[in-house]
C-alpha cells in the first residue's frame, strides 16, 4: 500500500514539525521560534487501546463522518491551535464562534450544509479534529477511502497550506494543499477529495488515528469547510486529488 515519491518540500516541513514538538511546543503552548516552523501535532491525551473501526453494514464499510450537520461528531472535538495554545476547544460542539488570535472560527453554511468558516489573520495557526482515543481506521485505508469535504476559499492563502492526519504525535502524515487552494475560485464551492493513501505514504499509521484532519498555515487565509468524512472507494473516483494537488 505504501507509495514512493520523489523528494519534495514536505520532507523539510515534517522535519520542522518534529523539531517543534521536541522543543516542547504542545497544547499548553510554548515560545515560538524566531522563524515560524510548522505547528506541532496536537498534544496527545493519555493513551488508550485503539478503538475498532465502525462495523460494516451489510458487508460494506460505512462513510465515517467526523464533522457534520451538528458539528464535530463524537469522539472527535474541534480545536483551534496557535503558539499560545495548540488545543483551544471550540464551544458548542465546534459550532460556536471563537477567536484564538492568529485564527478564528464562526458558523457558516456551504449550500444547504452547516459548516465552519476559518480565518487566519496572520501568524501561525491551525484547526484540527481530535479524539482522546486512538481509532483503528485501517479498514478505510484498505477500502481505498478518501478524506472528502466541501470547501469555500474566502481569501487565497499567502503561504503554504498543509493538511494532515495524525496518529499520536510524532506520528503523522501530511500533504501540501497550497496549489489547490491558490487555484480555487474565491467564493465558490469546491470539493476536496484526498486519498487516505497519500497520508499513509508520508507517515500516518491508520491503526491508531486520533486526529483525522488538521489544516495549518502561517499567514492570512480564509476557508470554510463542511461535511468532513472518510468515504470508502472515493480514492478511485475520477475527481480524486493527486497526493500533491
Amino acid at each position: 500500500m505504501t507509495r514512493s515519491f520523489p523528494p519534495s518540500p514536505l520532507a523539510a516541513l515534517m522535519s520542522m514539525v518534529l523539531a517543534a514538538g521536541i522543543a516542547g511546543c504542545a497544547s499548553s503552548g510554548g515560545a515560538p521560534s524566531a522563524t515560524p516552523a510548522a505547528a506541532p501535532a496536537p498534544a496527545p491525551a493519555a493513551a488508550k487501546a485503539p478503538a475498532a473501526a465502525p462495523a460494516a453494514a451489510a458487508g460494506k464499510l460505512p462513510v465515517l463522518t467526523v464533522f457534520g450537520d451538528k458539528g464535530a461528531v463524537a469522539p472527535y472535538v474541534l480545536f483551534l491551535g496557535t503558539p499560545a495554545n495548540f488545543s483551544t476547544t471550540v464551544p458548542q460542539n465546534g459550532t460556536a464562534p471563537l477567536d484564538a488570535g492568529a485564527i478564528k472560527v464562526e458558523p457558516t453554511r456551504i449550500g444547504d450544509a452547516p459548516g465552519a468558516k476559518f480565518t487566519w489573520t496572520g501568524g501561525l495557526g491551525q484547526f484540527h479534529l481530535q479524539s482522546r482515543t486512538s481509532n483503528d481506521l485501517l479498514d478505510y485505508l484498505e477500502a481505498n477511502a478518501a478524506m472528502v469535504f466541501d470547501a469555500v476559499v474566502h481569501k487565497t492563502p499567502e503561504d503554504q497550506v498543509t493538511m494532515r492526519v495524525d496518529c499520536r504525535y510524532p506520528c503523522l502524515g501530511v500533504v501540501d494543499m497550497t496549489n489547490f487552494y491558490k487555484s480555487a475560485p474565491v467564493g465558490q464551492k469546491v470539493q476536496v477529495k484526498m486519498p487516505l493513501s497519500c497520508f499513509e505514504a508520508t507517515g500516518t499509521k491508520f491503526t491508531a488515528v486520533n486526529t483525522p484532519l488538521v489544516i495549518f498555515t502561517t499567514k492570512a487565509f480564509g476557508l470554510s469547510v463542511a461535511n468532513v468524512r472518510y468515504v470508502p472507494g472515493a480514492a478511485k473516483d475520477a475527481d480524486a486529488l493527486k497526493c500533491t494537488p
